[in-house]
């Protein structure tokens, strides 16, 4: 009985600080711009996905895995018929620090993702969900996060030639 005390005061303070975790406004926001494209069968089309990083944070550039670190990273998970380019992420700022060798890519503030895609010749009229699953981890000067997944969705309406 003696241990059970112990054991509920911690499990008290890691429910607390999860719960607390879990209530914080994110560090990045998410938008894509348009929220919803138009395009014909067989029409390409193109949209923004934003991510607002909060202010005295950044995150690592697609490329900082090389450095032992957590890149940003992207995967869409499209209906068939939707297809889609590689992002074009933008350039990142080239940062000096202690524990690599060579420098490091990182954002902040405002970055825009590229985005392309077709829609299949075949494809019926309608309205299809997109979701893009980004992954980041996001520090400050003074430590880093647990690495974060969010879902940003938008939507493809495609409609009859004309």
């Amino acid at each position: 009985m003696r241990w059970f005390f112990p054991l509920l005061v911690c499990l008290t303070l890691i429910a607390g600080a999860a719960f607390a975790q879990a209530t914080e406004a994110p560090i990045v926001l998410l938008k894509a711009k348009p929220e919803q494209v138009t395009t014909p069968p067989g029409g390409e089309f193109q949209l923004d996905l934003v991510l607002n990083i909060a202010p005295k944070f950044h995150i690592n550039g697609p490329s900082a895995g090389d450095a032992g670190l957590i890149p940003l990273a992207m995967k869409l998970v499209a209906p068939n018929g939707l297809s889609f380019s590689p992002p074009a992420f933008p350039k990142a700022k080239q940062v000096r620090v202690q524990f690599a060798d060579k420098p490091v890519e990182m954002y902040s503030g405002q970055v825009i993702i590229g985005l392309k895609g077709k829609a299949a010749q075949g494809l019926k009229p309608g309205v299809y969900q997109v979701s893009a699953l980004i992954s980041y981890q996001a520090c400050d000067d003074m430590v880093c996060h647990m690495p974060f997944n969010q879902e940003l969705p938008f939507e493809v309406k495609v409609v009859a030639k004309p």
